[in-house]
This record gives structure tokens, sequence and C-alpha cells, in this order.
């Protein structure tokens, strides 16, 4: 939704733009007060408090069907009402859908990935359940999120992928997500929202990892052999928590190493899913967060070096998706004129310790 796709309505009527201006006069110290192109249009008096009255306008808006922008226009705070679009009913049937297919996908995956002695019914199930934990709980994170601060969501959507089958580097999924119907009412709901995600599927692949390693096993392996980057945090999980069994001795040529079980293997998974999301870029959760807390100019340049930091550590796919996600201009809330809170900001730097911690050794 954007404010373009709110002119093309029907004209105004004059009892509509009073009633809408009375409304506005009471939460607000107007400068100028017009109808630009059938939108009310009013020009706000500088300084005076905008968050708290604009949150109340919106809900005295939606009342009679219609809906407020804030924005800074040529160094003018500019409020701008427009009647509300109805939003289309989300198909239910096609979340389930994706979710049961996304099952099969895991299950095949943790199949596949489980080695001696674990059976590999037990692999596929446990790392089907982790995975979907990990995932879910980070949408859910949004999506109980949305619901708090006002914002239409849909379900999450479970993606399935392909499985590593064929020499094709696949986990059984491409994540999950929730579709936004409705923009965030101010800055500080839209970092809410972006940033409730990471931090619940954060926690949730913590636990994950720490599990999974304690049941996993040590092994040995050819010093060229491929393992996959550990992330700074499992380096420290994998210190505090022992996997299981003996530790065999490596023989010439040959190096200690631990044997994912597929439990600990969705935790990993979990970890880099959060580190790439909390990157400052584009539409995702850490581009809601930049979006939140800097202007477009530094958000750009942000997204820039993101999508070089993922070449650089061979995310070749993610970069282009990130690359073809900033082609599109990030909506804003629907006040994008009040500032972000205070305690916001700090906990920025929670965030950005927990994008440390996910990121490689």
């Amino acid at each position: 939704m954007s404010e373009t796709d709110q002119n093309s309505q029907q004209p105004l009527q004059q009892t509509d733009f009073e009633e809408i201006t009375t409304l506005v006069y009471a939460e607000f110290q107007v400068e100028e007060a017009l109808m630009e192109h059938n939108i009310p249009t009013y020009y706000l008096k500088q300084p005076q408090e905008t968050k708290q009255p604009f949150l109340r306008l919106l809900k005295n808006l939606e009342k009679i069907g219609f809906i407020a922008f804030l924005r800074r226009k040529n160094g003018r705070v500019v409020l701008r009402v427009t009647p509300k679009p109805p939003t289309k009913p989300s198909n239910i049937l096609i979340n389930w859908l994706l979710f049961f297919a996304t099952i099969g996908t895991t299950f095949l995956t943790g199949y596949i990935i489980s080695s001696e002695p674990l059976n590999p019914l037990i692999g596929g199930i446990t790392f089907t359940i982790s995975i979907m934990a990990v995932l879910g709980i980070h949408e859910m994170g949004h999506k109980i999120t949305a619901n708090k601060r006002g914002i239409e969501a849909t379900s999450p959507y479970f993606i399935p992928g392909p499985p590593p089958i064929g020499g094709i580097l696949g986990i059984g999924t491409f994540g999950a997500v929730i579709m936004q119907k409705s923009l965030p009412p101010n800055k500080d709901a839209l970092f809410d929202v972006g940033a409730s995600g990471p931090v619940a599927g954060f926690f949730a692949a913590v636990i994950a990892a720490t599990v999974g390693i304690s049941f996993s096993h040590y092994t040995v392996i050819s010093e060229n052999a491929p393992t996959l980057p550990t992330p700074i945090l499992f380096w420290l999980i994998g210190h505090w928590v022992s996997p299981s069994g003996l530790i065999p001795q490596p023989g010439p040529g040959e190096i200690l190493a631990i044997s994912l079980h597929p439990v600990a293997f969705a935790g990993w998974v979990g970890i880099i899913v959060t580190m790439l999301n909390l990157l400052p870029a584009a539409m995702l959760d850490g581009g809601h967060i930049a979006r939140s807390l800097v202007g477009e100019k530094l958000r750009g340049i942000l997204t820039a070096l993101s999508i070089i930091l993922l070449i650089i550590e061979g995310f070749w796919p993610m970069a282009f998706f990130v690359l073809f996600l900033s082609m599109y201009r990030h909506p804003g809330p629907l006040d994008d004129v009040s500032s972000l809170s205070k305690g916001r900001k700090i906990f920025t730097i929670v965030l950005l310790l927990i994008f440390v911690l996910c990121f490689f050794i």
C-alpha cells in the first residue's frame, strides 16, 4: 500500500472533509488546511508533539474509514488523509499446503544428513521439528508484534526447498515469511516488527544448537574435507556443551571434527538465518530496523555494504536477492516524522551484538 494507491479514490464529499478537519484540529496545531488533488492536506505548525496525537488520530479516522500519512516536504510537516483501502482476505489453505510441503522436504533433508549411529527416521523427524520451530518462532515473533501494533499481516508462509540431493546444497526450505497488509503506524512499530523476528528466532536457534550439540558426536575427517563455517555463537556453545561419545584419535592427514546431529544443524541454520535477516538492507528485517533509525541515503549505503559483505562471504544467491529487493523503495511507516524512541535506539546495541555472535569466526 502506498500513498499513490490511495489517490485513485472517488471524490471526497464536503461533509467528509469537514469531519476529517475537525478530527485533525482536535489533535494538531494546523498552519494551513486545503484539498490537494482531492486529498485533505494539512500543513502543521512546528514544533509540536506528533507521535501520540497521530496515533489517536489514526484510531478516530479508522472509525470513519480513513487513514493518514505524516511526512516532511520541503521543510514542512504535511498530514494527508485518504480513504482506507480494503484488504484482501488471505487463503489459509495456501499456508497449510506450504506448511505440509515444507514438512516433507525438511524431513527428507534430515533423513539424508543423518549419520551413524543415528536412525535416519529419527534424524528426519528431529530435524523437521527443530527447523520448523526455529523458523516458525521467528515468523510468529513478527506476527504477534504486528497484531499488537495494529498492523494487518498474514499467517506465516513456509517455503519448501530442495533437500541435499544430487550435489544440491539444500536444507529442505527457503525459510518462512509473513506478508504485511498495512503499514506500521510509526517508526517505533516498524522497529518492533523488524526486530521481533530475529530476536525470537535467535533464542530458538540457541536452544536448538545447545541441545543438538549435546546429541552430536566427534569424528575424524580429512584435512581437505569441506566443513560448515562456524558462527561465533556456535563456537561458544561448543565450549560450553560437549558432544557425546568418545573422542577419536586423528591419524596422519586427518583432523578432529564434530558430526552434527540434525537438531544441531537446525540450530546452525537458525543462527545463519538470524545473521542474514539482521543485515541493514532493503526489505530484510535489518532493513526495516535501519529504515526506522536512519534516512534513505544512509540506508542505501548500508544496503550496498550488505551486498558487498554477502559477496565476500560467498552468499551469492542472497546477494542477488538483496540487490533485487533494493530496487523497491521502502514505504516507511504512516508517521515518518516522529522519531524513534530512545529505548529502541539503545536496544539497537543488543541487535548488533546478536548479529556479531551469529557471524563467522
